[in-house]
Formats: C-alpha cells, sequence, structure tokens
C-alpha cells in the first residue's frame, strides 16, 4: 500500500502535532495491489470550522492528515465576521461545518441553509449545557447586561477545559464517520487530547480554590463558563458581543461593585480596545492585565506557537496575579 500526501496550500507550525494547515485541502491517494489486479481508490476529507477553538480540535485529532478551512481569520473578532466569497465557496466544497449556534457567529449561521447538502452542518453547542445569560448586578443596563443575543444564551463555553473534551468527542464520532478516515488513529489522538485538557481542568482548580478575591471584571462577557467551574464571579463591563458599548450608569456600577468587593485588577482582551478596563482601573485605583478568550490568535501568536492549553495555562497564571491567590 502507497500512501501520497499532497499539499496544495501553506502550512504553519504548531507544538503539538507540527503541521497546521489554515484553509488547506489535503488528498490522500491509497493505492492497494493484489496479484495481477489492483483497486485504486481516492479520498478527499476538508473540514470547516467557524473558528480557532474548533479549528485546533479537528487539526488535533487529525494529526494534521484532514484538511481544515478556518473560517474566521488570524486576528480577526470572532462574533462579527462575514464570509468572503472565497471561504464561501471553500466551504461549500466541504464535507462538514463544525460551528457554535446560538448567535455566536451569525455571519456563518446565516448561510448555512444555502449550503449544499453535501455538507454535514454540526452544531457543538447541541451536546452541552449552554448557560442562559442573567443580570450580572443591579445598576447594569442593555446589551452589558445581556440583551446582546436573541438566544439568551452565552455561548462561550469553550473556556472551560471540560466542554472543549465534550466538544472533542462530537468531533471524533462525526470525522469517524467520513469515508478514508483512520478510526484508531483519531481514537488515539482524542485519548492524548483529553488528557491533556483534563490535566488544564485540575490545574484551574486548584490554582484558584484559595484566593483573596472571588470576582473578575472582564472587558466582555465571555468568561461565565471559567468562573462557574472555578466558584469566581465575572462581571463584564461589555455584553457577550464584544461590540456593545456600556452606558455611563453601567460603568458606575461596575466601577462600585469592582471597589466594594477590592477587585485589584481589571482584565482586557487582545482583540479589544484597553480603553473601557483602562477607565475603571483608573476609577477605583486598580492595575489592568490582558486575560484571552481564545476566540481567535494574530498571526504573530500562531507562528509563536500559540494554542488553546498555552493561552489557557497564561489565563490561569493572569488571574492568579488578579486575584491574589495562594
Amino acid at each position: 500500500m502507497v500512501l501520497i500526501i499532497s499539499i496544495v496550500t501553506p502550512m504553519k507550525l504548531t507544538p503539538r502535532h507540527g503541521l497546521l494547515f489554515l484553509g488547506s485541502l489535503v488528498t490522500l491517494s491509497l493505492t492497494a495491489c493484489s496479484g495481477n489486479e489492483a483497486e485504486t481508490s481516492a479520498n478527499s476529507i476538508a473540514i470547516a470550522a467557524s473558528f480557532y477553538p474548533i479549528e485546533e480540535i479537528v487539526t488535533n485529532l487529525s494529526g494534521g492528515t484532514i484538511g481544515v478551512v478556518g473560517l474566521t481569520p488570524p486576528g480577526a473578532g470572532a462574533h462579527d465576521m462575514e464570509l468572503t466569497s472565497e471561504q464561501l465557496a471553500e466551504l461549500e466544497e466541504s464535507d462538514v461545518l463544525f460551528y457554535l449556534g446560538d448567535g455566536f457567529q451569525p455571519g456563518i449561521e446565516k448561510v448555512i441553509s444555502s449550503l449544499p447538502a453535501s455538507v454535514r452542518v454540526v452544531d457543538l453547542l447541541e451536546r452541552l449545557t449552554v448557560r442562559d445569560i442573567v443580570p450580572q448586578l443591579e445598576g447594569l443596563e442593555g446589551e452589558t447586561d445581556g440583551e446582546a443575543l436573541e438566544s439568551g444564551k452565552d455561548p462561550h463555553v469553550w473556556l472551560d477545559p471540560a466542554n472543549m473534551i465534550i466538544m472533542a468527542n462530537e468531533v471524533r464520532d462525526v470525522l469517524k464517520d467520513l469515508q478514508g478516515a483512520d478510526k484508531k488513529a483519531l481514537d488515539s489522538s482524542l485519548a492524548e487530547y483529553v488528557a491533556e485538557l483534563t490535566t488544564l481542568g485540575s490545574e484551574f482548580d486548584n490554582g484558584l480554590k484559595d484566593c483573596e478575591s472571588n470576582v473578575i471584571v472582564t472587558s466582555h462577557r465571555a468568561f461565565e463558563y471559567l468562573a462557574a467551574r472555578t466558584n469566581l464571579k465575572q462581571i463584564a463591563i461589555a455584553g457577550v458581543n464584544p461590540d456593545s458599548e456600556p452606558s455611563t450608569k453601567s460603568m458606575q456600577a461596575i466601577a462600585k461593585f469592582a471597589k466594594a468587593n477590592n477587585v485589584s485588577t481589571i482584565f482586557f482582551e487582545a482583540l479589544l480596545p484597553e480603553d473601557l478596563a483602562q477607565t475603571i482601573a483608573n476609577e477605583i485605583g486598580a492595575k489592568t492585565d490582558l486575560l484571552d478568550p481564545i476566540e481567535g490568535f494574530s498571526q504573530e501568536d500562531l507562528d509563536a506557537g500559540a494554542s488553546y492549553i498555552v493561552a489557557q495555562r497564561s489565563n490561569l497564571e493572569r488571574l492568579r496575579t488578579g486575584l491574589k491567590c495562594k
């Protein structure tokens, strides 16, 4: 048996598997010969991932042998991305689209109904317990207090490693159904990835259980799942959609609550302006620090080997410092 791998787009290095193909298609040609007869079969698998965490799951499970079309470009915000004509053409040629529903990426959801029947569409939220968006505290109003999404649900499930494990299992199950998929390799890669995510979850559980403060003030409302897992209370300056602008009344209420709860650090995000976090910090005499929602990395970060687990460990250390954990 001869295995021929044809790579048709540029490669990027990752610390885990070595090859991450963004927007690529990998063609596997298997030729088997028996006696005087030869049978030739060709299989091409292309997976579309709506944004980075899903893209990483597919890449980790496939070891780079399955083409991954990343629909959210490096450095772009996941919430408000719109598909280009080139991306739509790639999506229409894909075997599977993995995405998160409930209004997280409207630009992707609006094209789903027009996709060919050959594209299997998988909403990874369907296996998960999705949290309701509930009021954060008195004095907040508008989208800052959760009116951004019509569904009333919080889609930022991936910030809890336990949910990454559930999504990875679902991705494995779907990939195993595809013709030409290496089922044993998928199971082996899943076990390895789940072990890493399980260890990460334990690090959060142990690292944030004894802190001077249990309140995190963040740029936007992305960290509720992580906060719930570790018994923290998140107060977000912007809503579930980071483009929502808080009112003056909301900013005053957040500053008052943060000061009353001895918050010493206001967390901003890499892909969002720091000004709102800095305003609150100045009001209460706090400092600011980065907390990554891992919705996407810049190209520079990817080139440097960024990954979900690396970013989460950085988040953990920043939280431990900001919350003054033992």
